[in-house]
């Protein structure tokens, strides 16, 4: 996705609020001042909104490492309450009346998990969107193409995921397409990688031994711009499932010969634009 003027602003707030978490005001100073400096380098009209974001984090690792402890809290809270929830999502799941509707619900589920805000995490997340769902107080995301036809027709699915706490939604989707018979690669994040989903938080939810492969990539994952294991599972896949903001600014629009799938909440008005929906809406889209 290429940038909108009100990128850089928002790069810029969901990197320093993360990084700054445990630093001292001497630290931050330094921290803001590089993270402009990589900005004011490599912000352009012509960027991929992804890549930015690498450059930016790549900058300021040393924070990242520092901030880890933090995370690391939240997250194992984080995947203790989506874990909580996961009885509840399967027997909603399995309601539906169809392969596809289950299909579906399982997928919407894994949306509605999306729920990051753009500024750092003050808590553990609660997923109360995912806990509405299941107890009928509030509707579906928004599904946009038919989901289900795409991955029938695929073999090898590329499941980039996002968050940790949300990551245990993800199984249920992961669940649906082994279920169908396919193989997935799912991607996480190398630690440390403020609340995202690393091999760790995947293992809670046994999904390494759910997905055929779990592989790590260092920020988020750009096409052709990371190790060559990582690329070439990105080849290799004929679908590719993107869950939340971060993955859906690397992605949309540069995928021109694959199908892909994103789940996510759209947070901020170039994404909610660029998707068709309003800001604060949980969305499912088919991108081919």
């Amino acid at each position: 996705m290429k940038p909108d003027v009100d990128c850089a602003a928002c790069i810029l707030k969901w990197v320093y609020q993360r990084a700054r978490v445990l630093a001292d005001e001497k630290e931050r100073f330094h921290l803001i001042k590089d993270m402009l400096g990589v900005l004011s380098r490599e912000f352009s009209s012509e960027s991929n909104v992804g890549l930015l974001c690498n450059k930016t984090t790549e900058s300021i690792s040393e924070f990242m490492f520092a901030s880890a402890e933090y995370y690391e809290e939240l997250k194992f809270k984080s995947n203790r309450l989506a874990d909580g929830l996961l009885p509840a999502a399967r027997d909603f799941i399995n309601r539906g009346e169809t392969p596809d509707k289950q299909f579906e619900r399982a997928f919407c589920l894994a949306s509605a998990g999306n729920v990051a805000p753009i500024g750092a995490p003050s808590g553990a997340f609660e997923f109360d969107e995912v806990e509405n769902i299941v107890k009928g107080r509030i509707p579906l995301p928004v599904m946009i193409g038919d989901v289900y036809k795409a991955a029938q027709g695929a073999t090898n699915v590329l499941y980039i995921a996002d968050n940790a706490g949300e990551i245990g939604f993800d199984s249920l989707a992961i669940a649906s397409l082994k279920e169908m018979g396919l193989k997935v690669t799912l991607i996480v994040k190398e630690a440390p990688f403020f609340e995202d989903a690393t091999i760790k938080d995947a293992s809670f939810f046994a999904l390494n031994e759910l997905a055929d492969k779990i592989l790590s990539v260092r920020g988020v994952f750009v096409p052709g711009e990371s190790i060559p294991t990582l690329n070439d599972a990105f080849r290799q896949s004929d679908l590719v499932i993107a869950k939340g903001t971060g993955n859906y600014e690397a992605l949309a629009g540069e995928l021109v010969d694959k199908a892909t799938i994103y789940m996510l909440k759209a947070k901020c008005r170039p994404v909610a634009i660029s998707i068709g929906v309003e800001m604060g809406y949980f969305v499912v889209k088919l991108e081919k």
